[in-house]
């Protein structure tokens, strides 16, 4: 059985939203267009200007489709599903044999000695993130094919907006599960 990951939404941009849901897939981005600006960071250990110019080279040509194993956690919703009034998207790639990364959280920038894959300079991140428990799809082309199995709508969602996407879904592919997120399920960091 495929293993389901997390792939939080903004709602805001209606037209990537219906392209993830008639399309089954999500974007890979690039290292540059991700929000930690720290991604991608590692010391040289070496003097060789081509090897620097290699490495710059394998990150800019490794995309990135980001997901998580958790879609309870309250600061996921608030920073990547516009302070929970977008959802979640429950998903599994298309390709079972196509295994994701799971980021290494580390506490300092990593030394590299030699030419590395794309894939290995783009594994690790700050220990800040670790809240995230991402995993990492890493793609040559622009886009990862998905099932959809479940769309969460986040707490601040209205009614109104609520059956609107729900109404969409069902019309685009009524067997996506729907749902809201309940209060009782956010991990809110309180005993």
């Amino acid at each position: 059985m495929a293993q389901h990951y997390y792939k939080f939404r903004s709602l805001q941009n209606l037209k990537r939203f219906i392209d993830i849901i008639l399309n089954e897939r999500l974007y890979a981005s690039r290292y540059d267009e991700l929000n930690d600006p720290m991604e991608g960071v590692y010391l040289a250990n070496s003097s060789n200007g081509n090897i620097i110019r290699l490495l710059r080279e394998e990150k800019y040509k490794t995309r990135i489709c980001s997901l998580s194993t958790d879609y309870r956690h309250t600061l996921l919703w608030s920073h990547y599903a516009d302070s929970h009034t977008g959802c979640c998207i429950e998903v599994s790639a298309v390709n079972e044999r196509e295994l994701p990364t799971t980021v290494r959280y580390i506490e300092h920038i990593p030394v590299v000695n030699d030419i590395q894959e794309g894939k290995e300079l783009l594994s690790h991140k700050s220990t800040v993130w670790e809240y995230e428990k991402e995993v990492r799809y890493f793609r040559k082309t622009s886009y990862l094919n998905i099932r959809i199995y479940r769309i969460i709508f986040g707490l601040k969602v209205s009614n109104d907006d609520y059956r609107f996407y729900e109404k969409l879904i069902r019309a685009i592919n009524p067997m996506i599960e729907i749902c809201r997120i309940n209060k009782e399920d956010i991990e809110d960091g309180y005993i």
